[in-house]
């Protein structure tokens, strides 16, 4: 591989995921929220919640594989028997090499057992490792938001996010989501924006405006 392919390679990793294969992880304000059924993503689980947008093992490979046919993976350590080694918390390290770039990546199976645990841990894994390289990089920024804001204990209950200006939807741009963002005077009430905006289908520079807004609140 020369190495303009190789910058192409790497270039194309950080292109964004085309919609379809994008998936919605649900994340329920409270540990005990009540499960029923979501209209957002058809699932069963606590609500209320926002939903996170990931990209799944099986697109991650495709987009893998389009870059770098010969790409590979292996784990940091190997177990006596030979086998992958995992540490004390069930978690997976790895080394993703791409277009002879190599780096690592964390995963785990958020409590799972069995045989679906360990390919769980390496799907995430391997998502982890392919942030690194860019890969779904926005889903990431978006997801950390929200995780923030869980560390933080401001996930107690929905908070809604600040009052939108009265302009009708005609006259809405960039210049009142500005201001809308400027409002908002903590992570949770920039993650309720960020939902909120989501929902009315704005573009994606808003979206990471917002992200970016929520990385820098104190």
């Amino acid at each position: 591989m020369t190495t303009t392919e190789k910058t192409a390679g790497l270039a194309r990793l950080r292109e964004p995921f085309e919609p379809h294969q994008i998936n919605k992880l649900p994340k329920p304000y409270k540990a005990d929220s009540p499960r029923s059924n979501c209209r957002e993503c058809g699932g069963y689980h606590g609500m209320p919640a926002v939903h996170l947008d990931y990209v799944g093992h099986a697109a991650l490979t495709d987009r893998l594989l389009e870059v770098d046919p010969g790409w590979t993976w292996e784990p940091l350590a190997i177990t006596a028997d030979g086998l992958p080694a995992f540490d004390k918390d069930g978690g997976l390290w790895i080394r993703l090499t791409i277009c002879g770039v190599t780096r690592l990546g964390y995963g785990d199976s958020q409590g799972k057992r069995g045989g679906n645990a360990v390919k769980e841990a390496i799907g995430d894994a391997l998502r982890n490792a392919g942030m690194r390289f860019g890969a779904a990089l926005d889903l990431w920024h978006k997801g950390d938001l929200h995780d923030a804001a869980e560390e933080q204990g401001q996930n107690q209950a929905p908070v809604a996010p600040a009052p939108a200006r009265k302009v009708s939807r005609s006259t809405v741009d960039e210049d009142t989501w500005t201001d809308r963002i400027a409002d908002c005077g903590s992570k949770d009430e920039l993650k309720a924006l960020w939902t909120q905006a989501k929902a009315e289908g704005v573009p994606d520079s808003i979206l990471a405006r917002i992200v970016a807004a929520g990385n820098e609140a104190a």
